[in-house]
């Protein structure tokens, strides 16, 4: 089974601005330089001093702009799966929808719940039932287009998919993969079947934020319920 990984601190980038306002500090130097005598600096020495306490600023401002943006994409990451949370999630549906209607593109999102997985916790121990919550994201992960696609954990079993430019039909087919995967990897464990209730919602023309996510949600249950 592929390990699972938390979000690059270049990916965490796209999520906030940060704090690179503080690279404006670069300048201190020169400025209290300035404010101090009136004057720049003149000579050769002087300006080498002040760029030298330029560079020494740009370099911890820069550490505390990655440590920041670390912080910031563990926040919205699942610790076990390494998955985006229920948080990102939130704001991923959020601003993909507003997109979609801009662009007047298709957009899909997939609700899915692990069968059984109370069943597998129960016999085999929380152990294998965190490995059979790995064992999806990582059959997620194969399936979504790289930079394009994001799959979320929800909480407990339930995960997401975010499918932009995509179509029900493809949404269809993306989800087969993951569900082929799945059930290969059911056999690591001995689970009977190792399967996944899904519901396929692609957004409607006016359609809200939350009644696309409950449609979504809605459409798993179903399924869920018609398996039991």
């Amino acid at each position: 089974m592929r390990s699972t990984r938390l979000p690059s601190v270049r990916s965490a980038v796209r999520l906030r601005p940060g704090i690179r306002w503080l690279y404006a500090l670069v300048a201190t130097p020169v400025v209290t330089e300035f404010i101090e005598r009136g004057a720049f600096p003149i000579l050769p020495r002087e300006w080498i001093t002040e760029v030298v306490a330029g560079l020494v600023i740009a370099a911890l401002v820069r550490r505390i702009h990655i440590e920041h943006l670390a912080v910031l994409a563990l926040a919205r990451t699942d610790a076990l799966t390494g998955l985006l949370n229920r948080r990102a999630f939130d704001e991923a549906v959020a601003g993909e929808c507003a997109r979609a209607r801009r662009a007047r593109q298709a957009l899909c999102l997939i609700y899915l719940d692990v069968d059984g997985f109370k069943q597998v916790n129960d016999r085999q121990g929380h152990q294998v039932g965190d490995q059979v919550l790995q064992a999806v994201a990582t059959a997620l992960g194969e399936a979504a287009r790289a930079r394009v696609d994001r799959s979320f954990r929800l909480g407990g079993d339930e995960f997401a998919l975010l499918l932009p430019g995509s179509t029900a039909l493809q949404a269809t087919a993306v989800l087969a993969r993951v569900q082929a995967r799945c059930q290969l990897e059911g056999a690591v464990w001995h689970v009977d079947a190792l399967r996944l209730s899904a519901g396929i919602v692609e957004l409607l023309a006016g359609e809200g934020d939350g009644a696309f996510v409950q449609r979504a949600d809605a459409a798993m249950y179903r399924q869920k319920k018609a398996r039991r």
